[in-house]
């Protein structure tokens, strides 16, 4: 390629998750999520899914405004990464950027990059799992690369499909409310299976068909096995409850079936793919590789929302991320009319804290974006979870959520081992520690039905108004944890606009926005 400065580097990946990086005018190495530019979650970029996944796929008109935009934001592209962009779209970029040339990168290495390089290990063994990826022209769904010295390199190709195997058992589940792509590869599926299987049992007799079914992929065939017709919303209560468990149970078998070879040879360990996003499992590999003295991490980003930022650091492995470089506020101008117009004030922790404690639910916008599909701060949604059901009136209120998803819980670093047992550093919600069995009726909101939560935990330094906010309900000897989800309008992606966020407290229940330290309330108070 020419000139290969990061500066000049545009990199792109146009399936469901598209995102974008480049550097922009500040020197600030910018990772864009495609949807939350076009408020449409999981959209994909490329015009090929206009066809194919009319539910994800966007009109040309938002794929070159995106473009537009990112010509705003950018100086002289001269590179540009990519991977699932047809022709069409490689020639529409070659109007907008006529001096780049273009480099495909492949689907896995580029996931593996993105933990590699982002990790800090010298040295590493990278396990990349999920639903499938193109790699040089071959759709590939598991591969375990080697790692050193900056240099990547594949050593196994296991023929398993876990991602697609995971998430189609959702398709059966009528608790599970489907999106738009309510196909039975539905990319909602995956997440909300794992908040439905804490409240089934594991039924033995059926452990040997699923294993069967992780292999084949045929649900109609595993349900005939069971004995329990499975197809689009067919079973409910008891049995899809312990459908989803016995499918977790057998997805951790036959995920650490793969790494358990690697453990002996290796002192890092890496996950990336989508199916790192299963905190249970990560919770399970975690306690087993701490307890031999090993290590292993998780980046915020290792679904498919990662990938353009792993085709960048193949080509530029030493330029620094940082989790909060993703869409700052958009209309971030305005922010003063706003203010003037609700008289919006000045807020400070004690004040955030008087407010929590009387219930009250509160979003933050602040700065950049997250980069990954958790709310880590900037774009979220917090409260009080030692008051009694605040979690169904977070729901009735704000969230519109089912009834079986848990929501997640923020505390300092320091405090992790007072109400967590097995809890690690969680920047980024990559874990699921236990609730310690004297905080689980205190903090019952953010306790899930098996007592796990997938923690936050935070310092100084990584989130100061977390960390401010939790260091002042300890200082009013209250107990620091809050319950954090994310600042979304129902159905949509994290929210990047001022706009957004007051219709989001206009038009639900919710109390207080609070946006780069100044709290608006909602205009009904």
């Amino acid at each position: 390629m020419k000139n290969m400065d990061p500066k000049n580097t545009l990199s792109i990946y146009g399936s469901h998750d598209a995102s974008v990086v480049f550097y922009d005018k500040s020197n600030i190495l910018r990772v864009l999520e495609y949807e939350r530019f076009v408020q449409k979650r999981y959209a994909m970029y490329s015009e090929k899914f206009d066809r194919r996944e009319k539910d994800l796929g966007t009109n040309q008109n938002s794929r070159e405004e995106f473009i537009q935009y990112i010509k705003t934001q950018t100086t002289d592209i001269q590179n540009i990464l990519y991977n699932e962009l047809t022709t069409n779209d490689i020639n529409y970029l070659k109007t907008q950027f006529p001096n780049a040339s273009f480099k495909i990168c492949g689907h896995h290495m580029s996931h593996a990059a993105s933990g590699y390089f982002t990790s800090g290990y010298k040295s590493a063994v990278i396990f990349s799992v999920d639903g499938g990826g193109v790699d040089n022209g071959m759709v590939a769904h598991t591969k375990i690369f080697e790692a050193k010295d900056n240099n990547i390199n594949l050593i196994d190709t296991p023929k398993i499909n876990l991602g697609v195997a995971y998430g189609r058992i959702g398709c059966a589940i009528s608790e599970i409310n489907p999106s738009l792509d309510s196909n039975r590869d539905s990319l909602v599926y995956a997440g909300k299976v794992m908040g439905l299987c804490g409240y089934g049992s594991v039924r033995n007799e059926w452990v040997d068909a699923m294993k069967q079914y992780y292999n084949h992929l045929d649900l109609e065939r595993l349900g005939n096995d069971i004995k329990v017709p499975l197809f689009f919303n067919s079973v409910k209560g008891k049995i899809s409850k312990d459908l989803a468990a016995t499918s977790q149970h057998v997805f951790e078998i036959l995920l650490f079936d793969l790494i358990q070879p690697y453990i002996t040879n290796y002192n890092n360990f890496i996950m990336v793919g989508g199916c790192a996003l299963n905190v249970l499992f990560n919770q399970r590999l975690k306690k087993l590789v701490t307890s031999l003295n090993k290590n292993l991490y998780i980046p915020s980003n290792p679904n498919d929302c990662g990938l353009a930022l792993g085709q960048f650091l193949l080509e530029h492995p030493n330029v620094n991320t940082n989790v909060y470089n993703g869409f700052g506020i958009l209309d971030e101008k305005k922010l003063p009319e706003w203010i003037k117009e609700r008289n919006a004030k000045k807020v400070t922790p004690s004040t955030i804290v008087k407010l929590l404690k009387k219930g009250n639910i509160i979003g933050i916008v602040e700065g950049g974006s997250e980069i990954g599909p958790r709310a880590l701060g900037n774009r979220s949604i917090i409260c009080d979870p030692s008051i009694p059901n605040m979690k169904d009136i977070l729901n009735s209120k704000v969230k519109f959520r089912e009834w079986f998803r848990p929501f997640a819980p923020v505390c300092r670093l320091e405090d992790k081992d007072l109400f967590f047992e097995d809890a690690y550093e969680s920047e980024f919600m990559s874990y699921a520690p236990y609730v310690k069995d004297e905080y689980q009726s205190k903090l019952k909101t953010i306790c899930h039905i098996d007592g796990t939560a997938r923690l936050q935990t935070v310092t100084n330094q990584q989130h100061s108004t977390f960390y401010k906010i939790l260091t002042e309900l300890k200082n009013q000897k209250e107990i620091p944890v809050i319950l954090n989800t994310s600042f979304n309008i129902k159905g949509k992606p994290i929210l990047t606009t001022i706009k957004d966020a007051l219709y989001c407290l206009d038009n639900t229940q919710m109390d207080y926005v609070i946006i780069k330290g100044w709290l608006f309330k909602r205009k009904s108070l």
